[in-house]
């Protein structure tokens, strides 16, 4: 029998800086979320943010003892282990619902979450979250790290597209930069197993979409590419496994940004400011489609809410010195 008030989950595979491991959990929980799952890919970093006074995190180093509850080694590909740890946080959890997403992605409700869950009927076992992309108003690359607005995919024919867009439509997944697929949160104790967008096989006896009339009931907001530099690191870190045969194949977009940065690594700047900074006649065609949200997301308040005291530095230069001292076997892959 369902409870009345749902209780729900959220799950992320993580190896991103401390001010955004913080923006992370403390949203969520702020949210409701009664339990949040963190499985950090890089063991020696698990300790990177103080979580003990949050009884609703679990934090897990997926060292060699991990792997061994498994029965398997660790994963080679990056996208296995994120399923895998999120199978075991579906195993593990007692919520009715988690969701799999990544730490750089934020639901934005129009009302309780629970209120939203709550509602949804007893047979559907997958409920499936739009997702809005964070831009910038050309000109305006904020000093904040959340700062922005947040573009929606475009729906139509890719010809309709290029004629908002423009000739970098095609470097897009329907305008975005990232994935246009969403996110999804899953019914706990139904047997599904869990993937990065949907559950996979067995497939959910039914699935709703969280769009009601074009007005997003529950959303997800995704900063991929947190700050130039972080953007660029994220692509090259593509670019290394391609080469390499270390990972899924990409898709065309993701491909094309690739090759784009591969042909000039040092306009990597100037391509991120093509593809994510936005001028005003795409504003208002976008806003006339309904897919342009301008609306603040500062999850500052929260933070301090539940990090009291040992609040990390969040500005973007942070960030970018964090790349640098713990990504630069990646970032320095280009200049080879």
């Amino acid at each position: 029998m369902l409870t009345q008030t749902p209780s729900w989950a959220v799950v992320a595979t993580v190896d991103e800086p401390p001010a955004l491991l913080q923006a992370f959990v403390a949203w969520h929980l702020s949210l409701g979320a009664s339990e949040v799952f963190l499985y950090f890919d890089r063991p020696s970093a698990a300790g990177s943010v103080d979580f003990t006074h949050l009884p609703q995190v679990t934090v897990v180093a997926y060292d060699a003892a991990h792997w061994q509850r498994f029965g398997k080694p660790r994963p080679h590909r990056h996208e296995i282990r994120q399923v895998r740890n999120a199978q075991d946080a579906y195993q593990r959890t007692a919520a009715d619902w988690i969701l799999h997403c990544d730490a750089d992605e934020y639901l934005r409700a129009a009302m309780p979450v629970v209120d939203i869950l709550a509602g949804i009927e007893a047979e559907t076992e997958c409920f499936i979250l739009g997702v809005a992309e964070r831009v910038h108003p050309m000109g305006k690359v904020g000093a904040g790290l959340f700062d922005g607005a947040f573009r929606r995919p475009f729906q139509g024919p890719a010809k309709r597209g290029a004629a908002v867009f423009g000739a970098d439509f095609k470097m897009t997944n329907r305008g975005l930069t990232g994935h246009a697929q969403g996110k999804a949160f899953v019914r706990t104790g139904r047997g599904l197993h869990m993937s990065i967008h949907r559950p996979r096989w067995p497939k959910p006896a039914q699935e709703v979409v969280s769009t009601r009339a074009r007005n997003e009931v529950l959303e997800l907001l995704h900063f991929e590419g947190l700050t130039p530099h972080y953007w660029f690191y994220k692509l090259s870190r593509m670019i290394q496994a391609l080469n390499e045969d270390d990972g899924m194949p990409p898709s065309d977009h993701r491909r094309r940004q690739a090759e784009a940065l591969m042909a000039a690594p040092q306009l990597a700047e100037g391509l991120y400011h093509r593809l994510k900074s936005v001028d005003a006649p795409t504003i208002k065609a976008l806003v006339e489609r309904g897919l342009w949200d301008d609306r603040a997301f500062d999850p500052g308040p929260v933070v301090a809410r539940y990090f009291a005291g040992q609040v990390a530095d969040a500005s973007p230069q942070a960030i970018d010195n964090w790349l640098a001292t713990n990504k630069t076997h990646v970032t320095d892959y280009l200049q080879k």
